[in-house]
């Protein structure tokens, strides 16, 4: 007889162990489908256009509002922040509130990112709108491992354009030259780092309620509070 109850017992843990799983299962989902995607960001369907001095900006020439990211796609910081810039390139910049300036600026990456950039530079000049899928690829390239010396082979494949002609250009592209200087100019050294431009003025320190906000700190709340502002102000 107590062979048969052990055998009860077993049985009841082996039910409890399967009911716990399925409940941690479920509680993961359903926090993972109340998190923010930055998936379906579709760049073609955004206006895109470049300042003076070359920096690649998504947005509607009348938005009054520009935000500024200087980042490396290699900073883990900045992987994380993607989602929020993806987030507001969604919801404010496709919608004619906001534009988005790209700055890129080598951190973590070192002289692999400044190459990156180069090759991201290079990909736009080859097919126009190319800039931004590199960017999005970029990140998806340092986040699976894949962020290496090969990642112009790699972008050339993914993005369909010719690798010879897309090296051949990264040895003259100097837009990462000029996103650097940009930022240094403006006291940033580091990444992900944030500035904001309204209307045609030069580039800022956010400033939201009394409080600075150069980094991701700027959380989007805090970014939707700009974009009022502005529009308010506009």
């Amino acid at each position: 007889m107590a062979t048969a109850k052990n055998a009860q017992q077993r049985q009841l843990y082996i039910i409890l162990g399967v009911v716990a799983v399925v409940v941690v299962a479920f509680v993961v989902v359903l926090a993972l489908g109340n998190q923010p995607t930055s998936a379906g960001v579709d760049y073609a369907s955004i206006p895109q256009s470049r300042t003076e001095d070359g920096a690649f900006v998504l947005g509607f020439e009348d938005a009054p509002v520009t935000l500024i990211e200087f980042a490396d796609w290699a900073c883990p910081h900045c992987q994380d922040y993607h989602d929020t810039m993806n987030r507001f390139i969604t919801e404010y910049v496709a919608t004619g509130r906001a534009k988005f300036e790209f700055r890129m600026f080598p951190t973590a990456g070192g002289q692999l990112s400044f190459f990156a950039g180069q090759v991201a530079e290079c990909a736009d000049d080859q097919r126009p709108g190319a800039f931004w899928e590199a960017h999005e690829l970029m990140y998806r390239l340092a986040t699976s491992g894949r962020y290496t010396e090969d990642i112009g082979r790699l972008v050339a494949s993914e993005l369909n354009l010719d690798f010879g002609t897309l090296l051949t250009c990264s040895s003259d592209a100097t837009q990462v030259t000029d996103d650097v200087a940009f930022g240094r100019a403006r006291e940033v050294s580091g990444t992900p780092a944030i500035r904001v431009r309204y209307n045609d003025g030069d580039a800022q320190v956010l400033v939201v309620n009394g409080t600075q906000y150069a980094g991701a700190n700027a959380t989007f709340d805090v970014l939707t509070q700009m974009v009022d502002q502005a529009a308010q102000n506009s």
